[in-house]
């Protein structure tokens, strides 16, 4: 996944719950409040992290299989309603038709190859079957680039627009906009910068952003950190 080692998400595992946007109930209540109905007999969620979603997913809808790349993310699960697998996205080791509702949260821009994710995501629904997506996106199209940059580490943000393509063999699309509110990016990079050369350019980088972004982000440099809002764009398709 984007060239990071088994080492980096080792690392990540350890700290993963300390993000705020990982734990946030307001989103992850959004999230699921997107689900039409609670009769799902087999659900199964794409990059399942430490199972922040599937546990509140268990305990609302019913039980559940997680996948995620990372054993030491998968490790960190001990809940009686999921069954944690560890997997990778690009080859979902289950048969076609598999699920009624299948989820993913903010794991595209790790993903070598979006397209064949939602292949496979798409093989393993069953007709009618839902596919809840949601991932954080630029606040605008128009500053993809500057995004980019910000966040650094050679990830890129999709944007509104290039997701939208990603469910072209879907139907019934809903969607819907998260914004959480100032969000400390100290707070980010102290749970996810593998050194602190890292965390020190992309604050340089942050402090010398544009107009543009510090309007559309709510920017607010204050007290040795920097609040910005972050915009989640949450999707609910059909097979």
């Amino acid at each position: 996944m984007k060239g990071y080692s088994e080492n980096y998400w080792a690392k990540r595992a350890k700290q993963y719950n300390k993000t705020n946007w990982v734990k946030n109930n307001s989103f992850i209540d959004a999230f699921i409040g997107m689900i039409p109905n609670n009769h799902y007999p087999n659900i199964l969620e794409v990059g399942i992290g430490t199972g922040a979603v599937a546990e509140k997913v268990s305990e609302r809808i019913g039980p559940l299989t997680g996948i995620d790349i990372s054993q030491e993310m998968i490790d960190k699960i001990n809940h009686d309603g999921i069954t944690p697998i560890v997997a990778n996205a690009h080859n979902l080791p289950f048969e076609d038709e598999s699920f009624e509702l299948i989820y993913m949260r903010n794991v595209i821009h790790y993903i070598d190859d979006p397209k064949k994710v939602f292949s496979e995501i798409y093989r393993c629904l069953k007709p009618g079957g839902q596919f809840l997506f949601s991932q954080v996106v630029p606040p605008d199209d128009s500053i993809s680039k500057e995004y980019d940059w910000l966040v650094g580490r050679d990830i890129h943000y999709p944007t509104k627009r290039e997701i939208l393509g990603l469910f072209s063999s879907f139907h019934s699309v809903k969607q819907d906009d998260f914004v959480l509110e100032k969000q400390s990016i100290m707070n980010w990079l102290n749970n996810t910068c593998q050194n602190e050369d890292e965390k020190a350019t992309i604050i340089e980088r942050h402090r010398a952003t544009s107009g543009a972004y510090r309007l559309l982000s709510n920017y607010e440099d204050a007290s040795g950190d920097i609040l910005v809002d972050i915009k989640h764009l949450m999707i609910l398709a059909q097979k």
